[in-house]
Formats: C-alpha cells, structure tokens, sequence
C-alpha cells in the first residue's frame, strides 16, 4: 500500500503521493474504463526519477495505490456527495472545487471527465479506503515530521509530483509550491529554487501550482517545519500521450535530482 524509509539522520522528507501503479483487482472490476485512461492520472515515473535518492536511505514515503483510487494529497473530508449511494454528512469540504470537478479524495472522474464508476460506492468503501490507504499515509508522514522535530529546528518535506507541459502559461521545467510563502521559509525555498536552477532548471513559483493538501496543511515555517511541492514538467523524461519513458532523459534528470537533493539536504543543516 506505501513503502516508506525512516533516517533520523537526514532533516529532508521526500513524499511522493501519485506515482502509485498498483491496481488492484478490485478497482479493475468496480471501474468501468480502461487501465490506460486511469494511468493518465498518476505522475508516471516520479518514483523512478527519484530512485537514486531512494537508494541512498533518505526519508520518504511513496503511496504504491493508484491517484484514481485514493488521492492523499487531498483532505480527508474531500468527500464526492454526488457518487455515493446513502447520505453523508454535510462536509464543508464537500463543497471544494476540486470536489466539484469531481477530483475530490475518491476520485469520481477520470482526466478526461469520464465517470470512474457507473454505480454510486457505499459509506462502507469510502471509510474503508480512507482507513486502509489515505490514512496510513498521513500517519506515516506526521510521525516522520514529529520524530525530526526533536532532532532539528528546521526540517524540509519535498512533496514531488509531475505537470502536463500544456497546462503552463510559460513553460518551465520546474515549478515549487510553496503556498505563497506561508509553507516554507523563504530562505529554504530560495535555497532549492538555485540548485535546481543551478543544474539548468528553468523554475517557476505557485503559478499554475502552489500546493496541495500536504503542502498546505503541513507546512508550518514558524515552527521549522518546511514544505515545498516540486513539479517536474512531464515533457522532459516522457511522451504525453503514449506515457512511454525516454530513457536517456528519465536516467539523466535522475542524476541531476539525486545531486540536488543532496546539496539541498547538506544546505538544510545551516538552518539548524
């Protein structure tokens, strides 16, 4: 369901919540589109450009379970009236915009618009997926930031994800989330902001992008506690519309964020 690693000796968290190709075979049989139409929603590939990191045993947290099952970088309460089949309470988050485009934390829709199910789920299958996949994910994450915070004063959650080149205004190659500054310090964020550009990165801030829930119900700077969400524009390592990798640049942008988050989590250690 996730896969995680703890290291207290590193004050950096990598969180990698829409990369998760794991369907299981229940999900198939309730859906009524096809695999490749439902794959058009993970962030394909992130885990694989972040594999270096991985391997060196720095703290992350990757969900293995499809975005189209369970989104986590959603709220809890991001709850779709509109596909389940009894009455539910009166959530205000209900009534978010991305729960009226039907992206809410069970997703209702595909990318393309296309209704997942054709029935309406039950009370019972939305508790049980947000008990079994959504918050193990979260516990899993808070415990890492707690158990940090005694450690360090500052530390830094990098939430990684990937953007559809044509959904940019300008196009960039990188863009941080930051929440408008109210998630990071400023410092830290100016900090990732130059590595990336370092290695030839062109880097946007919170346009189109400036953070989901993680970003924004975590991040707390006052209290030395960093997030920042990294976009990786898709154009870069994959083709758009046939999702297949191009190697040669999947394996050399591996490189570059393998180095980056290096020198960023060595950089990390001045703030503390």
């Amino acid at each position: 369901m996730i896969e995680s690693n703890f290291n207290r000796l590193y004050p950096v968290i990598i969180s990698i919540p829409h990369s998760g190709s794991k369907y299981s075979k229940d999900f198939i049989e309730s859906t009524q589109l096809d695999k490749k139409e439902l794959k058009f929603s993970e962030d394909s590939y992130v885990d694989d450009l972040l594999i270096r990191v991985l391997q060196k045993k720095i703290n992350f947290i990757k969900a293995n379970f499809p975005r189209s099952y369970v989104d986590v970088n959603r709220h809890p309460f991001e709850i779709d009236p509109l596909m389940i089949s009894s009455r539910i309470p009166n959530f205000k988050n209900s009534n978010s915009i991305k729960v009226k485009s039907g992206i809410g934390v069970i997703p209702r829709v595909s990318v393309y618009g296309n209704e997942i199910y054709n029935y309406s789920l039950t009370r019972k299958e939305i508790v049980r997926r947000l008990l079994l996949y959504y918050f193990p994910y979260h516990k899993k994450l808070k415990f890492m930031i707690n158990y940090l915070k005694k450690e360090y004063n500052n530390i830094l959650v990098l939430d990684f994800h990937s953007m559809p080149s044509y959904s940019l205004v300008k196009n960039k190659d990188i863009i941080l989330g930051n929440n408008h500054n109210l998630s990071c310090n400023k410092g830290i964020n100016a900090l990732v902001k130059y590595y990336f550009q370092s290695y030839k990165y062109s880097v946007d801030e919170n346009i189109p992008y400036a953070g989901g829930y993680i970003t924004k119900s975590l991040g707390k700077p006052d209290k030395g506690i960093n997030v920042i969400q990294i976009e990786i524009n898709r154009f870069l390592y994959m083709n758009e519309k046939s999702l297949l990798k191009k190697k040669n640049n999947i394996n050399l942008l591996a490189i570059d964020l393998s180095r980056i988050i290096e020198k960023i989590t060595i950089s990390i250690n001045n703030f503390n």
